[in-house]
């Protein structure tokens, strides 16, 4: 575990950590947000978030980390660059999702539509999470893969 505290990580494992703590306080920045947007009080009665999903994503990219820094093929500055843009990458795929899940209860919202008809259409749900699991496989194939077996 020592590889958690190598000087080459530090960058991806801070965003990694504020991300973490930006999912853990995302239902209630929505919250925020859609209010702000619609004038309107509101609260999420069904969580829209997958905090599990989560913290399997968390243990991976460790496990990805782990296995990136045993690799000999590639050098210090690569696996360097390969993690971070990783968790850019991976970062990033989720706030796409979370725009269009905003964009959607929004205009449930101001509709003034069926938020349980909402709730049932998973894919516009959990549009965050998708993204985010999404772009996490492909950012791990499309970033760690290369450095871990070039």
């Amino acid at each position: 575990m020592g590889f958690l505290f190598k000087k080459e990580y530090r960058l991806g494992l801070f965003l990694v950590l504020v991300f973490g703590i930006f999912l853990f306080y995302a239902d209630q920045t929505s919250e925020q947000i859609v209010t702000y947007f619609t004038n309107t009080m509101f609260r999420y009665e069904k969580p829209a978030f997958l905090k599990l999903v989560y913290l399997v994503l968390l243990v991976v990219t460790i496990a990805m980390l782990a296995t990136l820094n045993k690799s000999e093929k590639s050098t210090i500055e690569e696996k360097k660059d390969a993690f971070n843009s990783f968790v850019i990458s991976s970062v990033s795929s989720f706030f796409s999702g979370w725009a269009v899940h905003l964009y959607f209860v929004v205009k449930t919202v101001e509709n003034r539509a069926s938020f349980m008809q909402l709730e049932d259409q998973f894919w516009i749900y959990h549009c965050a999470d998708l993204t985010l699991v999404i772009g996490f496989a492909f950012a791990g194939f499309m970033k760690l893969r290369p450095a871990i077996h070039r």
